[in-house]
């Protein structure tokens, strides 16, 4: 039987769900990454990549977008380290663009949608972007009053005394000259001389130099005591500004000169320009004078100058539409392959790493490079000795791109996948996993040991404690390599038993007590942090509980779709408690669930030693809330919006945008969920039609406007 084109896009739109699913899932794990842990695993290139993918899947299926879609989300939550703020009007990331082209789209894009000709004169402001920490400085009266982070774009943490801290932040403007409400935005950032001064301090210490000037500024700023921020030499370059209750000038260009007159550091290579071909001669110039600028930079800023078309041009959940950073291409050298280890992660999954004759690129020095997978070593025939193309992007774990052949000696030895876990002896094998409808073998070889290997016990524990799980403060990676050593954390369920294990070993306890000569004395301040921090987080979320278990597959954002369904861990152990098919379509049924992730948390529950894992924590006390998120309406939010026909106050796509803003959705089709039509020039009578039968409220374009602007 012949399939109809019904059949035909059925498929297309349920192989771009399970995708988009995917893809949702890589950007939050790397989300957290790069703003949580200032400790990137990808390119830049990479995760822009991701991001991309996304928006073109979201366009082509807008129907499968979910609401924890990458594309409504900036940055990451506060680490609760310090007190919250919340920002008057939120602070969003970026969109990048990686070519010429895409300039000349996103210019495009902005004039169709305001309407305007070639005729109409144009400008743009343009300036370096800096590879740093966004801050926002709230000033009244003339004074300092709160230092922020970015955080998730709409909170972030409270970093005043830090922010006072650093050169070149005023603590007290002209309050004559400027505004009784100014909030200014920026870049904190190291230089690459106060970088390499700190790292040799850290070494001289016998501490871990940090990796790169954004890594070093990221710990730098975040330190508790804001005397350890003063030593670290930060600098800031104010490029925006938030909430102000007046703007003397209506252009981005005289608002950047007028702070700068009010004591404000701004980048010297800032300009105004007036075509394409000015901002891409401009970006030619920086790139060329990037190795001498003295900071790192990863691309140009460019912005549309004229505020009154930004007002109308508004922002997306993740991004303004008024500007665009165009990305430099990635840092790439030449060096050697000395030798290949493998790594063992929390799921078993083996990962080679290339140990490499030291190298360096962009300004950090490069000793390890991630081959990813087997597979990869084999598609790229990477053999020890080699000589290769190492790319590092950002703040990253730089990657092997190429090996160049014509230098490869003879004998070279081969890179072959082992048979046995290097860690505990198990096999290793490749998993059969789901993949549509079919089964097929997945690229990752894994160790087959479980728990019984140390190595996957380590990174359990380490993932059960880190930022997105319980975020437990002074419990990293080399506290809790140490206590497993020592045998004093074995699981997760240890942590919350430290205090009690550690005085039930005398000789791991010394190094812990301001005792001498073998006897116990006072506990240190860093231990009695770590109890007080654990004690203090024994009350979880149960999006952030799940998490934490380390169930395969799931991440932080499905995580809350499972938990907003459940509600509560009992109600999960009870429902999850026997093995049938109504459990797995209960389960699929969740948008944004796929059959993958479905299994892994039934096989995860039904497991009986994960079950004991999760009774034991809770009789250690920990205490996980039932999930309960408040939603806020608004007066058309979560309807569905159709136009048909021509608008004439504005283009379609502005009209989307004040759609989008009242909590709205604009449909590209008519059904029964369809709530409101506004019919335009010439709408299509057929559409018209099919409304009034549906029961659909039609409204004109004035009688539209009339309505939302009541």
């Amino acid at each position: 039987m012949k399939k109809s084109k019904s059949d035909d896009n059925l498929f297309l739109e349920d192989k771009a769900k399970k995708e988009l699913k995917k893809l949702y899932s890589e950007v939050k794990k790397h989300d957290g990454y790069y703003y949580t842990d200032h400790n990137p695993k990808i390119l830049d290139s990479e995760y822009d990549e991701l991001r991309r993918s996304i928006l073109k899947i979201e366009k082509n299926f807008p129907s499968l977008i979910l609401p924890n879609s990458p594309s409504f989300s900036v940055g990451a939550e506060p680490s609760g380290k310090f007190g919250k703020v919340k920002h008057s009007l939120p602070m969003l990331s970026i969109q990048n663009a990686k070519s010429r082209d895409e300039v000349i789209s996103w210019n495009e894009g902005i004039k169709n949608f305001l309407m305007i000709g070639d005729d109409e004169t144009f400008s743009y402001v343009a300036e370096p972007k800096i590879d740093g920490l966004s801050a926002s400085l709230l000033y009244e009266n003339g004074t300092l009053k709160v230092g922020a982070t970015r955080g998730n774009g709409q909170l972030g943490e409270d970093i005043t005394e830090n922010i006072k801290t650093i050169k070149g932040v005023p603590l007290n403007i002209d309050k004559k000259k400027a505004p009784k409400i100014l909030e200014i935005r920026g870049e904190v950032y190291m230089s690459h001389d106060n970088f390499y001064s700190l790292n040799n301090i850290q070494i001289q210490q016998g501490k871990e130099p940090f990796k790169n000037p954004r890594n070093a500024a990221a710990g730098s700023l975040k330190q508790l005591d804001p005397k350890e921020t003063s030593k670290r030499s930060l600098e800031f370059f104010a490029y925006a500004w938030g909430d102000c209750s007046s703007l003397p000038f209506d252009n981005h260009y005289e608002l950047m000169h007028f702070f700068k007159d009010l004591g404000f550091p701004i980048n010297e290579n800032f300009g105004i320009f007036n075509t394409i071909d000015d901002l891409i001669i401009f970006y030619n110039d920086i790139l060329e004078k990037r190795p001498d600028l003295g900071y790192d930079i990863d691309g140009i800023v460019y912005k549309i100058n004229r505020l009154d078309w930004r007002e109308r041009l508004q922002s997306t959940e993740h991004h303004p539409r008024w500007a665009i950073a165009h990305k430099f291409p990635a840092e790439r050298a030449v060096t050697k392959i000395i030798d290949v280890e493998v790594q063992i992660g929390r799921t078993g999954v083996l990962t080679p790493v290339a140990r490499l004759q030291p190298v360096t690129i962009g300004g950090a020095l490069i000793s390890n490079a991630s081959l990813h997978n087997f597979e990869e070593v084999k598609r790229k025939d990477i053999r020890i000795g080699d000589m290769v193309w190492v790319q590092r992007a950002g703040d990253v774990i730089p990657q092997v791109i190429s090996v160049i052949k014509e230098k490869r000696s003879e004998n070279i030895k081969v890179i072959n996948p082992p048979s046995k876990c290097p860690v505990c002896g198990s096999d290793t094998e490749k998993e059969v996993i789901l993949s549509g409808n079919m089964e097929k073998e997945e690229k990752y070889l894994r160790c087959m040991g479980g728990l019984n290997c140390s190595a996957q016990a380590i990174e359990r524990i380490k993932h059960f404690s880190s930022k997105n799980a319980f975020d437990i403060e002074g419990l990293g990676q080399k506290q809790i390599d140490d206590y497993f050593a020592e045998k004093i954390i074995k699981s997760p369920v240890d942590i919350f038993y430290l205090e009690e294990r550690f005085k039930d070993n005398p000789p791991f306890f010394w190094r812990y007590t301001s005792g001498h000569s073998g006897k116990i004395g006072t506990i240190k301040d860093s231990a009695l942090k770590l109890f007080n921090s654990i004690q203090s987080k024994k009350e979880v979320e149960l999006d952030r509980f799940l998490f934490s278990l380390g169930i395969r597959h799931l991440g932080l954002s499905t995580a809350s779709l499972i938990a907003n369904h459940y509600k509560s861990i009992e109600g999960m152990l009870d429902a999850l408690s026997s093995d049938n098919h109504q459990i797995l379509g209960d389960l699929l049924s969740l948008d944004g669930v796929g059959k993958k992730v479905a299994i892994s948390i039934i096989d995860f529950f039904l497991n009986d030693e994960f079950r004991s894992l999760i009774y034991d924590l809770i009789d250690a006390g920990v205490i996980v809330k039932k999930f309960d998120r408040n939603i806020i309406e608004t007066k058309i939010s979560n309807k569905t919006v159709l136009i048909t026909g021509s608008l004439e106050s504005m283009s379609r796509a502005e009209a989307k945008v004040k759609i989008e803003i009242l909590g709205a959705k604009l449909s590209s089709s008519l059904s029964k969920k369809t709530n409101f039509l506004i019919a335009g020039n010439k709408p299509t009578l057929s559409k018209l039609q099919k409304a009034k039968d549906l029961g659909v409220r039609i409204f004109s374009e004035e009688e539209w406007n009339d309505f939302i602007n009541e």
